[in-house]
């Protein structure tokens, strides 16, 4: 395939294309983007895959967006979920032929796995089990940002160590991996990616940001060591990039984001990268595969 010049325009443009073909459910205009969408996964590798390509399933709140490809965050109801009260599992434009991404809403690691949530995740998650989680499948859970944002700090201010506070919710969050697991899904978790510094609640999101940077810098590094840890006494394979394109003592630079808040597709080849590393993504190619990190990513 040829070189893209210039991946953001290539990406803003079939993500609008993709987003009209989706909107007019227009199969055979979905099926002559197959070839673009290979490109730009050629482009963000660095290699050429061979096909068919074994997807990667994203499952959780709207950091599995990221990997959507795109930064526009848009999103479609993919499967409706309960009959008198219905909600919604929503999936992003999904430019990237090796992840399908499966958006619960703002669902917590500390109630992910518990029925009857307000965002029901565990029931929408036994949906897509029954639906497209067949056994064999590859999933990436994305849950614990929400929790160490908001919920966790909390704790720590009340006088719990970082260290301690962080466990109970990574121990509900590995039941559902286990749950995952016993259904023959092939699981990795996803740490959470991030460590900004904004003071008022996040636009479009119901939780507030609680404590001062330094103390949820604390919380997400000790979360990130300690489901890194459970992760491999349990041999799940475990990504996570925050602390490897910042500084754990500084707020991540703007650039690293698509709105102070979400990763940007600048980050991409590092997280391929890394999952292809870890075992979590599966891709085979007779080309070596170079080094990507966020300096030379576009």
């Amino acid at each position: 395939m040829n070189p893209i010049p210039d991946v953001n325009a290539f990406i803003a443009a079939l993500a609008a294309d993709t987003k009209a073909a989706l909107e007019t459910k227009s199969a055979s205009a979905l099926a002559a983007l197959e070839e673009r969408r290979h490109q730009l996964l050629t482009h963000q590798l660095g290699f050429t895959p061979k096909r068919p390509i074994e997807p990667l399933y994203v499952l959780g709140d709207s950091h599995t967006l990221f990997f959507a490809g795109e930064d526009g965050l848009n999103q479609v109801k993919h499967r409706r979920v309960g009959f008198w009260r219905p909600r919604y599992i929503t999936r992003g434009l999904d430019l990237l032929p090796c992840f399908r991404t499966r958006h619960l809403g703002p669902a917590t690691a500390w109630r992910a796995f518990e029925s009857g949530s307000s965002t029901r995740a565990r029931e929408k998650l036994d949906a897509l089990l029954r639906h497209e989680l067949h056994p064999g499948r590859r999933a990436l859970l994305s849950f614990g940002e929400i929790d160490c944002r908001c919920h966790i700090p909390k704790s720590v201010m009340a006088g719990t160590p970082a260290r301690e506070a962080v466990r109970p919710t990574i121990e509900r969050l590995l039941k559902l991996a286990n749950h995952l697991q016993s259904h023959e899904v092939k699981v990795a978790l996803w740490g959470p990616a991030l460590v900004m510094n904004p003071t008022a609640t996040i636009a479009g999101n119901p939780l507030a940001v609680v404590g001062a940077f330094e103390l949820r810098a604390e919380v997400i590094q000790s979360f990130c060591a300690t489901l890194k840890e459970s992760c491999a006494a349990l041999n799940i394979p475990y990504v996570c990039l925050a602390g490897t394109y910042h500084d754990w003592r500084q707020p991540a630079a703007p650039e690293f984001f698509c709105d102070g808040f979400h990763l940007s597709q600048r980050l991409m080849p590092t997280a391929l990268k890394a999952l292809l590393d870890s075992g979590a993504l599966a891709l085979q190619t007779n080309t070596a595969m170079p080094t990507a990190t966020a300096a030379n990513a576009n």
